[in-house]
């Protein structure tokens, strides 16, 4: 069933779109999944926001402590190469965490 036709009778042929084999970084300076080293600090950004985020090797996410009211919210992010639909996070250099950037490890690691 890989053919559909158009008003008129034409035939058209379904698209399937050609997925690549090889991980490469979205954008120049972005460090690769494979370079992150699990519960590290990595400094990048998030949409235009500059963040500090902890990398879950496991999961294959980043965690990200926020402050809202005057309390912290932490929240997963995938890598801006597995970017679907949503948010997501382009890790630069590893870095060291100010204390609001902080992610306690039970948060690190319950977080979803």
């Amino acid at each position: 069933m890989g053919l559909f036709r158009l008003p008129g009778g034409r035939p058209v042929k379904s698209f399937k779109p050609q997925l690549s084999t090889q991980r490469r970084p979205s954008q120049p300076g972005v460090l690769s999944p494979d370079m992150l080293e699990h519960g590290a600090y990595y400094a990048g950004r998030i949409a235009s926001a500059r963040v500090v985020a902890r990398w879950h090797a496991k999961k294959q996410r980043f965690v990200v402590g926020e402050f809202t009211f005057g309390r912290q919210h932490v929240r997963s992010l995938v890598h801006i190469d597995e970017r679907r639909v949503g948010e997501w996070f382009a890790p630069f250099y590893k870095s060291d965490p100010k204390d609001s950037s902080r992610i306690s490890d039970y948060a690190f690691e319950t977080t979803t």
